[in-house]
């Protein structure tokens, strides 16, 4: 059978071969004159085909690799992203602070030493919140939030010696609720423009310098706590304006205030729980139940006094106490011994030793500390045993010995700051003996040239109507919360009494007569009815917060 004759493909068409079972066979380039056809690439193909000479004619091209159009696609992908947002600005935080609040907060922290430079763009302090948190120095923000900006609601700077002055811009923080500056340097006077903070419940200005009249503060209606104290200044009146109906927690310690003391002020604040006007110059008559103060204030004291104080006491010849531990005798000094101070006082109560002849009397508490009144430490296993408990108080501290015959006396107390370790501290306080001041702004770190050291002082006292008083007191200076609340007030770890001649024979005592016992169970009833005086006059502190406590739980229930 005869085959039909193949024609020649038209000129510059490409030429195909068919194979007898007409398989298609892959299309080659056109032949340049005098070559051999080559293959086509298949745009994928990361290798040059084959040459006839070295693969069948009908084989087919490689494959490309699989990954390879992925990785073009991710590459492809990738830099349309990045030409998309080379030309566009960052979108800001959905929660970005509130500009003036920004440019408010900056502003005062520079000037104060806690940022550096000009603002930077986009500054949203309310995404720190924290630029400093030490038991020595806070500097912390708070913020409220809502779904397009925050705005600053409490600001606490605390414990920054170098601060010294507050800068107009923080009172454009008008949504501020709290606003603690206590335990810093601040001198002059409380800016007038504080009353622009209208939402403000938390008012911290203790324990700073300032040194000028306090502002009118009426418009601050929303207050619940305001502890402003240590005014460098005397002789301003106690004219507060402000309807403070919400008000739970007030202390104006050692402000200066002067005149009698405007009792319509306590009628209308009737959910204040505590309350703190020591050393002022305040006087007028006052429900001592329901007050405390170091002032001139008067009033009529409880009709009941123990009745079970008689006791046969004998004249000591000297007096030693541990103030805040167990009774101890110094290996060193074998007659001497240090009678037991441990009992535990509270916020305001005393202790009669009918034994030994003497009396602890301790009034003194804080809104926001717990402390029993007695500290102890491990830390300096140098220490003596005598200085490792302290009795201390946020009030006074008074201690009585009784039944001392007339002369002049040796008082030895000894001293050892265990609580504040950090220079940033301050435990300042007063010490008289009989009435007199002897020591004023007394600083146990600063006198014994560091913490965990010894040092005891001695001074002289006239003992003329068998009783010797001791008083201890917290007059309002010094750092109030370092290294925790309720860190400041006195603080002593022993006492030692003796008289003055030791050298010389005392005497021995005189055979008691039912006379002398009455008059020496007289005295120490006296000293403990003073002590009870003491207590109730400068004890509100206790009484209001226990109602605090009632009130919190009626409020649980």
């Amino acid at each position: 059978m005869s085959t039909a004759p193949r024609l020649p493909p038209p000129r510059g068409a490409p030429a195909l071969s068919v194979s007898d079972d007409q398989a298609p066979r892959p299309r080659l380039a056109e032949p340049t004159r005098g070559q051999p056809p080559k293959p086509l690439k298949s745009p994928l193909s990361t290798s040059s085909s084959p040459s006839p000479s070295q693969s069948p004619p009908d084989a087919a091209p490689p494959m490309a690799s699989p990954a390879a159009p992925l990785a073009l696609l991710i590459l492809l992908v990738s830099l349309a992203i990045a030409a998309a947002q080379s030309g566009q600005p960052s979108s800001p935080p959905r929660n970005s602070t509130n500009i003036s609040d920004a440019a408010a907060l900056h502003t005062v922290f520079e000037k104060w030493g806690l940022e550096d430079g000009t603002m930077p763009q986009g500054y949203h302090p309310c995404g720190k919140l924290v630029w400093s948190n030490s038991s020595e120095m806070e500097a912390s923000i708070n913020c409220s939030c809502s779904s397009n900006e925050c705005r600053i609601t409490h600001l606490n700077v605390t414990g920054y010696r170098n601060i010294t002055f507050i800068p107009a811009e923080l009172f454009s923080l008008t949504e501020l609720v709290s606003l603690d500056l206590s335990n810093n340097n601040l001198i002059g006077q409380i800016p007038p423009q504080v009353s622009n903070l209208s939402k403000l419940e938390t008012w911290h200005f203790n324990n700073n310098r300032l040194n000028e009249s306090f502002p009118n503060a009426s418009a601050l209606l929303s207050l619940q706590s305001l502890m402003i104290g240590d005014l460098d200044t005397e002789g301003y009146p106690f004219n507060f304006t402000g309807d403070w109906v919400n008000l739970s927690t007030l202390s104006l310690r050692n402000c200066g205030f002067t005149g009698k003391f405007p009792n319509q002020i306590l009628k209308n604040l009737n959910k204040l729980t505590y309350v703190d006007l020591r050393s002022n110059n305040l006087s007028g008559s006052i429900d001592l139940q329901q007050y405390n103060s170091e002032n001139n204030f008067n009033g009529s004291l409880p009709d009941q006094m123990p009745q079970s104080l008689e006791a046969q006491l004998a004249d000591p010849v000297s007096f030693a106490v541990n103030c805040g531990g167990k009774q101890y005798t110094p290996p060193s000094d074998p007659s001497t011994m240090f009678n037991d101070d441990s009992a535990n006082l509270g916020a305001a109560d005393f202790h009669v030793d009918t034994n030994n002849n003497w009396v602890v009397s301790h009034v003194g508490t804080d809104p926001f500390s717990n402390s029993s009144g007695i500290v102890t430490t491990g830390n300096g296993t140098n220490m003596p045993e005598l200085y490792r408990t302290a009795r201390t108080s946020t009030g006074s501290l008074w201690y009585y010995v009784v039944g001392l015959p007339s002369g002049k006396y040796t008082v030895q107390l000894f001293f050892a700051e265990i609580v504040i370790e950090s220079g940033s501290g301050r435990r300042l306080f007063n010490i008289d003996i009989q009435d007199r001041n002897i020591m004023t702004d007394f600083d146990i770190s600063k006198e014994a040239g560091g913490s965990n050291r010894p040092i005891n002082r001695n001074y002289t006292a006239d003992v003329t109507t068998s009783v010797l008083k001791i008083h201890l007191y917290w007059n309002g200076r010094g750092t109030c919360c370092i290294p925790h609340n309720g860190t400041y007030g006195p603080l002593v770890s022993a006492i030692r009494v003796f008289p003055s001649a030791e050298t010389q024979a005392s005497p021995p005592p005189a055979a008691h007569t039912s006379r002398h016992d009455e008059k020496r169970r007289g005295v120490v009833a006296g000293i403990a009815a003073l002590s009870i005086a003491a207590t109730v006059i400068s004890s509100s502190a206790v009484y209001l917060w226990w109602k605090w406590v009632s009130l919190v739980k009626h409020r649980k229930a």
